[in-house]
């Protein structure tokens, strides 16, 4: 028990911490994006109906959208209500989805439910599929579609008003690429950015700045692959063949500051601009590429956390109450066992006045005992288990996101469990010898 809920929080807080990381590395794409094109309805509904909500998003929908405090309240409150009925179609497949709402998808589904004979196709194909529940009565899903006509206009002024500052940005820039004016994010840019309607906190902005910096740096790192000579010398360096050669093998080299300084003097022999490239910047940009690596796989790895019973998983809660069940089924049997070979001690302490009590009450008690040693046992290895597995995966990441305050409150919980599972488990044996006859206990040999 103790591994798999060691392995199942280490899972769960390095998911988290893995979310957060990536998200830092597609900044850059997320900004590009937001000034590219106004956001998709459904993307405005989600971050309307976000729970915590972001406090810098709430602002910009509603500078955007000419929408004061007051009438935020009731908007996010339906967004809310829009954004759950969204994923429950979203969940659907393509056939059962066809049923209800023909082709329409995303906030479409909205606009075609308000025709009488699509919404009576839906509740038809609602009723026959018994095992669907919709998250809202037909009442309410009623009284939302009523009003769904102000929520979308709501939602189009806000779309109108990114539009416009996307428009007023896009004057400003001329001819100047999006990413090259991001890397000012920080200054002059960031003060047109924030002009526009958008917000962009100093931290957004520095943080931004340094990636978009990166992102270029890795574009002129990824080029070298392309030219010949360098190719040749990477070849010749790590004994392969020029066609063989590969950005990882690549990146690797850079790992060592020795080789990075190398490789910029090749790259400066073969007539290729390094710009402000040094050695100790393209040893960073090896390591941090090497890091985003690991994100990808880790990201991979903890699809699956959070599920279940206690987070652990639907596979893992089945085999942890099979082994429980299985415990318990052991530990009554080396009880029983117990009894039997301690007739005449239990049958002696009868006859010198012990109790029924005292009896069940003594084995009880020898099961806690034993259920405490094996418990501490168990936790521990358990714990050097998943550690130890955990550690092969996630290798620095798992530095970075231990949980170890969740590790010990479930290390006291799998040394609890394993005591009451003991004592719960001996209850039939320990009433078995308090029930014990004394006379006929005295005659076994």
């Amino acid at each position: 028990l103790m591994n798999i809920l060691t392995e199942s929080l280490i899972k769960r807080a390095v998911a988290a911490s893995v979310r957060d990381q990536i998200a830092s590395l597609h900044r850059v794409d997320r900004w590009i994006a937001r000034l590219s094109m106004a956001r998709p309805y459904e993307e405005i509904l989600a971050r309307l109906a976000a729970e915590p909500p972001d406090p810098d998003d709430l602002r910009e929908l509603a500078r955007l959208g000419g929408c004061d405090d007051a009438a935020m309240i009731p908007l996010r409150r339906q967004a809310a209500e829009a954004h759950r009925i969204l994923q429950f179609f979203a969940t659907l497949d393509y056939g059962r989805r066809r049923v209800l709402v023909g082709p329409a998808e995303a906030v479409g589904i909205f606009d075609r439910l308000q025709d009488e004979r699509a919404w009576a196709q839906f509740t038809a194909g609602l009723a026959d599929m018994k095992t669907l529940r919709f998250p809202v009565s037909q009442e309410e899903f009623q009284a939302f579609l009523a009003d769904w006509g102000v929520l979308r206009q709501q939602l189009d002024e806000i779309r109108q008003g990114q539009t416009a500052a996307i428009a007023s940005i896009r004057s400003h820039l001329g001819q100047t690429p999006l990413v090259t004016a991001l890397r000012n994010a920080d200054g002059p840019f960031g003060d047109v950015l924030r002009a526009a309607g958008f917000m962009l906190s100093p931290e957004e902005a520095s943080g931004l700045a340094v990636e978009v910096a990166r992102l270029e740096h890795v574009l002129r790192i990824e080029g070298t692959i392309n030219n010949p000579g360098v190719r040749q010398e990477v070849a010749a360096l790590r004994d392969v063949l020029p066609g063989d050669v590969t950005m990882q093998m690549i990146w690797t080299l850079l790992r060592r500051q020795e080789r990075a300084a190398w490789f910029l003097e090749i790259m400066r022999a073969n007539h290729m601009d390094t710009g402000d490239l040094q050695a100790e910047t393209l040893t960073g940009l090896a390591r941090h590429q090497a890091h985003a690596r690991l994100l990808a796989v880790a990201e991979q790895q903890t699809q699956d956390a959070g599920g279940g019973l206690l987070g652990i998983g639907m596979r893992m809660t089945w085999l942890a109450l099979v082994s429980m069940l299985v415990c318990a089924v052991g530990i009554a049997n080396a009880m029983l066992m117990s009894v039997t070979e301690r007739f005449r001690e239990i049958a002696t302490l009868k006859c010198l006045g012990a109790l029924d009590a005292f009896i069940m009450a003594m084995f009880l008690i020898e099961a806690a005992l034993l259920g405490l040693a094996g418990g501490l046992g168990g936790a521990v290895a358990g714990f050097l288990l998943a550690g130890a597995r955990m550690a092969v995966t996630f290798r620095t990441l798992l530095a970075q996101a231990f949980p170890w305050g969740d590790v010990a409150a479930a290390g006291a919980i799998s040394i609890a469990l394993g005591m009451v599972l003991a004592a719960v488990s001996a209850v039939y044996p320990s009433l078995r010898a308090a029930r014990l006859a004394p006379m006929e206990a005295m005659r076994i040999e």
